[in-house]
């Protein structure tokens, strides 16, 4: 082999490891991300994504939820939710009622661009009082409304506040960056991670009390599909299965959460198409939460390929100034 055809293979080895791309459980193609090294959770939310995401005519015209089911006197409500069809200037209408089905707290919001949606109410003060069950009742527009019910165990109606943590983790993995927007009661974020071989984020926490986080997730940085189809020609082509499917045609997948190891299913999700929200609770005591799916980022991108380079380009100088061949000469 000619040293010019080796250089020209190292070079292809180069340019093919040094795009960052996303490691599914199944294949999938590359997808490039218009923003470069830059990505935030809602940066990408008006522009169209040609593999991530999902199709929009799957999602509900309005979905809302809580973090929890139940909450004492003092305590933080986040909800959650999204429009699927937002219209320009619109504003989600939401009112909170009482076991007795009187409003006892309303807010109005204008949802992003993606047309998801976050509010926090106090569940404190003279109107807190009576236990049972509360209902969220959610309106857009004329005609689209929807509700979620939540359990209160009662108070003094005094104005006592429990504690919470409104931020953003930055996180780096595979030569981007995602900014993760979180919600945490009971605790704080000690850091974030991308273990890729596992398909999973982890979150370290430090807890002082029982509580909750809610997690604004990008799509393409993490997310669960549920497998293609077998590929009935795959015997006869040679590719495997799912090689060519847009991840958009895929259905959602429930994401495997796990708190201090062990598997919980009592948390909830609103998702849109560019992002899914998970609220999860946790016990004092507990210090790291894992979320899998089936499609994330890897650890490693540009940096490490660019390494690669040095090291190939680095050999092939060797090479051609002291006669090391790479391949045997017969």
């Amino acid at each position: 082999m000619k040293r010019s055809s080796v250089f020209y293979s190292s070079l292809l080895i180069i340019m093919v490891m040094a795009a960052p791309v996303a490691l599914p459980v199944f294949g999938q193609t590359p997808v490039t991300n218009p923003k470069g090294n830059q990505t935030t959770a809602y940066d990408l939310l008006q522009q169209e994504a040609n593999q991530t995401g999902v199709s929009k005519a799957t999602l509900s015209p309005l979905a809302v939820n809580t973090d929890l089911p139940t909450y004492n006197q003092g305590d933080t409500i986040v909800i959650t939710g999204h429009v699927r069809d937002t219209q320009n200037a619109t504003a989600v209408t939401l009112r909170v009622f009482n076991s007795l089905k009187n409003m006892i707290s309303v807010a109005q919001l204008v949802p992003s661009a993606d047309g998801s949606f976050t509010k926090t109410f106090l569940a404190t003060g003279p109107l807190w009082k009576l236990p049972g069950n509360y209902t969220i009742v959610a309106q857009y527009g004329l005609y689209t409304n929807t509700n979620s019910t939540f359990h209160y165990n009662g108070g003094d109606g005094s104005s006592s506040i429990t504690k919470f943590i409104n931020a953003t983790y930055s996180l780096q993995s595979g030569g981007q960056t995602f900014n993760i927007p979180y919600i945490i009661k009971g605790g704080t974020v000690s850091s974030m991670n991308i273990l890729a071989p596992q398909y999973t984020l982890e979150v370290t926490l430090n807890t002082n009390a029982d509580g909750s986080i809610t997690l604004t997730l990008p799509r393409n940085m993490i997310d669960a599909k549920v497998p293609p189809p077998p590929n009935p020609d795959a015997n006869l082509t040679g590719t495997s299965s799912g090689y060519d499917v847009n991840q958009k045609q895929l259905e959602d997948d429930k994401f495997i959460v796990t708190v201090n190891g062990k598997q919980v299913t009592q948390f909830t999700e609103t998702k849109n198409q560019y992002a899914r929200i998970l609220s999860i609770p946790f016990h004092n005591g507990d210090s790291k939460i894992d979320i899998m799916g089936t499609v994330i980022v890897p650890e490693f991108g540009p940096i490490a390929a660019l390494v690669l380079a040095i090291a190939i380009i680095s050999i092939i100088a060797v090479s051609a100034k002291t006669g090391l061949r790479f391949m045997p000469k017969y």
